[in-house]
């Protein structure tokens, strides 16, 4: 089944929702492994934090294929369960969404070099049309906008908000699955798996 129905999610929606999670812990393994085992003089410090980047700004492409997906698709009915949980998994879902935009901006916003995918480049933000209108715009430098994006991007969302997200949808899944035992985690997995 490739498009949703009333009852359950097709492969196409399955496919993006393990794709943007497996880059999202796909950027987080590569700049974790950076921070702790890499120094500045080594040879993969640059390219690991390129390959960071690259995932990262792809999040972009499969996350924006995800909400026309979404929009052009049937959502399948939330199962049975008390009205603040289903209030709670909506608004969930829309700042997961909200991050998965958030995060590659907010990197590309605060990081000085250009995201080269090999046969393409996309440059960094201070070298573009925009961002030359925009850091004018805000009468500032580079270095202290710099700064600001990097605390988002790096000291508060990478750090603490976004783990916790992904934790609570991680765990509400579980909790669903193992406590309520409905169908709120199987929906999402492969067909071979949702059995």
């Amino acid at each position: 089944m490739i498009k949703n129905t009333e009852s359950a999610y097709g492969s196409i929606a399955k496919w993006f929702h393990w794709l943007v999670a497996f880059c999202f812990l796909a950027a987080y393994v590569v700049i974790y492994y950076k921070i702790w085992f890499l120094d500045e003089d080594d040879s993969l410090f640059r390219p690991s934090l390129s390959i960071h980047v690259a995932i990262g700004f792809s999040v972009i492409l499969w996350a924006s294929f995800r909400i026309v997906w979404r929009l052009m698709n049937t959502q399948p009915k939330m199962p049975v369960m008390p009205k603040w949980q289903h209030y709670t998994a909506h608004w969930m879902h829309w700042v997961l969404y909200f991050f998965m935009f958030a995060m590659p901006i907010s990197g590309w916003f605060g990081f000085g070099g250009s995201v080269d995918y090999g046969i393409f480049q996309i440059p960094t933000f201070r070298e573009t049309g925009l961002g030359q209108w925009i850091l004018e715009l805000f009468n500032t430098e580079w270095d202290i906008w710099e700064k600001k994006w990097d605390f988002f991007h790096k000291d508060i969302s990478g750090a603490w908000v976004l783990w916790m997200l992904i934790a609570m949808h991680a765990g509400a899944a579980l909790f669903h699955h193992f406590v309520q035992k409905d169908d709120t985690l199987t929906r999402m997995l492969p067909e071979k798996l949702d059995k």
